[in-house]
């Protein structure tokens, strides 16, 4: 992991655009910044933690920064700051009321093919048992062969797959999940007036319960907000089939912790596969991703968020983000923008 503060010069001639890259910014991303960057780049090395004062006082320089957090103190420091750059889709961690009206948020995507092939993956691997076939030949145990007489596996074809939030990665999902056969239902906060033909079926949020009860695979691919937080716990789970599946890609809030667990522990639903937690490492550190024993449970497969992160996802992350810079350098209107001044301006008035 590379860690390090960029002093981007504009194209043209006149003053230098300072861009701070803050915490850990993955191996080979400040190349490609530098790489796709229109202007030139040198390198300040910054403390580690977060709030370090020498990182404080750079940060004072700071047109653009580029990271993975942003608190208060971070931006009372980052005077001249005009944009904050996210490296995904998310920017929780970034403290947007702190901001000032002058700053513009954005992010960047392009993680819903990555992310389409790892649900389709997920659901084939559920649909088999992989996670316990595999563990049971290890001791010599033939699980689930016709060799010990087993009843037959699922397939995915003709199962009712169920996909809460429709953006990037939902259309992306749907696509791969018709291609398999499989019947698809979709729900969005806003359904459109038009029904893509990936998708069979279209309802509003008032509709989760239906589409709950309906499903064979659940996906959530929805974002972390007020109305999403806790969206699925144990009424839910009691709606969904037994023989269910849930998928969660999207943020670990959206479902109840102990009602993910009640459910997979009392086998309430099949199987699950989550690749979003409620606890994440802090300083480089191991820590388990949840005060449950998720770990232990053998219809869960547990990956560390890693749905979205192919070479194709990072690369394209990174052109994006230069190109955003360059917008900055030559005053052009910035892309996907998340928060623009006058909404900032706006929480930080209801903040104070």
């Amino acid at each position: 992991m590379a860690r390090a503060i960029a002093n981007v010069r504009k194209a043209s001639e006149g003053d230098p655009l300072t861009v701070a890259l803050v915490g850990p910014v993955p191996s080979g991303g400040l190349k490609l910044i530098q790489k796709n960057l229109v202007a030139d780049c040198s390198l300040l090395p910054f403390a580690k933690t977060r709030e370090d004062e020498n990182l404080l006082q750079k940060l004072k320089r700071a047109d653009v920064v580029v990271g993975q957090y942003f608190t208060e103190r971070m931006a009372k420091a980052a005077v001249h700051l005009k944009l904050l750059h996210a490296m995904g889709t998310g920017v929780d961690d970034f403290d947007l009321p702190a901001l000032s009206p002058q700053t513009t948020v954005s992010n960047v995507y392009f993680h819903g093919p990555a992310i389409g092939e790892f649900v389709m993956m997920m659901m084939l691997a559920l649909s088999r048992d992989l996670i316990e076939t595999d563990s049971q030949l290890r001791k010599g145990v033939w699980h689930g062969s016709w060799t010990s007489g087993a009843p037959p596996a699922d397939e995915i074809q003709g199962k009712i797959l169920g996909i809460v939030g429709f953006g990037h990665i939902g259309r992306e999902v749907a696509l791969r999940a018709r291609a398999f056969g499989m019947k698809v239902l979709a729900l969005r906060a806003h359904p459109p007036a038009r029904i893509p033909r990936s998708v069979d079926r279209w309802s509003g949020p008032g509709q989760v319960r239906n589409l709950l009860h309906e499903s064979d695979f659940v996906v959530l691919a929805c974002p972390l907000n007020d109305a999403t937080r806790g969206l699925i716990g144990a009424r839910e789970f009691g709606w969904m089939k037994s023989r269910a599946s849930l998928i969660n890609i999207a943020r670990a809030p959206i479902v109840e912790e102990s009602a993910l667990y009640q459910a997979l522990s009392k086998q309430r639903i099949r199987s699950a596969a989550v690749d979003v937690w409620y606890r994440y490492p802090v300083g480089g550190k191991r820590r388990t991703p949840s005060r449950f024993p998720f770990h232990k449970l053998t219809n869960l497969f547990m990956t560390p968020h890693i749905a979205g992160w192919t070479t194709g996802t990072f690369e394209r992350r990174f052109r994006a983000i230069a190109d955003n810079i360059d917008r900055v350098a030559s005053g052009r209107p910035l892309l996907n923008v998340v928060q623009g001044p006058a909404r900032l301006k706006a929480l930080r008035e209801a903040r104070h």
